[in-house]
């Protein structure tokens, strides 16, 4: 078994190994993104992403539920990481997802 850490920009990037009689069986990579926009510590303090977005004020207009994209939300995710907002989901109501928006920060719309 073996681990490698790299400081980046946004934080620490690992790599963990485990190799067995020389193959590899296991290789992860762990990115600064996913250790910072981690929903909750431990003790179940929200992540810095999750902090941030709940007091994020909506300023979008919309007239029904199913036409809210989000927008807010993104710009403030985007704040923490340019490449974030291109895998985030966003879940409104029940747990039901209203709405899965993906964009790039390269501004090419999907």
């Amino acid at each position: 078994m073996s681990v490698g850490f790299w400081g980046a920009g946004r934080g620490w990037l690992s790599h963990h190994l485990e190799l067995d009689k020389g193959a590899i069986v296991n290789y992860q990579i762990v990115t600064p993104s996913t250790l910072n926009a981690s929903p909750k510590d431990p003790f179940g303090n929200p992540g810095p992403y999750e902090e941030a977005v709940m007091q994020t004020p909506l300023l979008e207009e919309f007239n029904k539920p199913e036409d809210f994209k989000g927008i807010d939300i993104l710009r403030t995710l985007r704040s923490f990481d340019p490449c974030m907002p291109c895998t985030t989901h966003i879940y409104t109501g029940d747990a039901a997802i209203v709405q899965e928006v993906n964009t790039c920060a390269c501004g090419i719309e999907n």
